[in-house]
């Protein structure tokens, strides 16, 4: 059974936002709430193909990295198509981690599909670079 895209809560922009919030936080349970069993998540080459191999493996240093970081959305789109939504932003982060400053241009895309009346994220690929001198 479909959900109306109409009666979703929250948005696909809202709930690629609570997934950074409980990265921040380091609140598994959050994070799990808004990731798709079957997300797929590519950064740096790398290929988590599970909510559960996330949060077993990387969730924990993504964590740790935002808690001493800034990441601020510099350009934000979205997109929704039926059941399905896509979010890209484009981001700027600050800041140290393990004593080394930190600052990074980011490009994210996340895909999100409608379920059960929520938006899940089924997947998202991060990249980075540093900024130009």
């Amino acid at each position: 059974m479909l959900t109306s895209v109409a009666n979703a809560q929250p948005s696909p922009s809202a709930a690629v936002d609570r997934l950074y919030l409980a990265i921040a936080r380091s609140d598994r349970p959050a994070a799990a709430a808004v990731l798709a069993a079957d997300v797929q998540i590519f950064e740096s080459g790398f290929v988590e193909r599970s909510r559960d191999e996330y949060l077993a493996h990387h969730f924990e240093a993504d964590a740790g990295f935002a808690q001493g970081v800034t990441r601020k959305v510099i350009k934000h789109s979205d997109q929704v198509a039926g059941n399905m939504a896509l979010v890209l932003q484009e981001t700027e982060t600050a800041g140290s981690y393990e004593g080394k400053p930190v600052k990074l241009i980011g490009t994210e895309t996340a895909v999100l599909r409608l379920q059960g009346g929520n938006w899940r994220i089924v997947h998202i690929h991060w990249s980075s670079r540093k900024p130009k001198q």
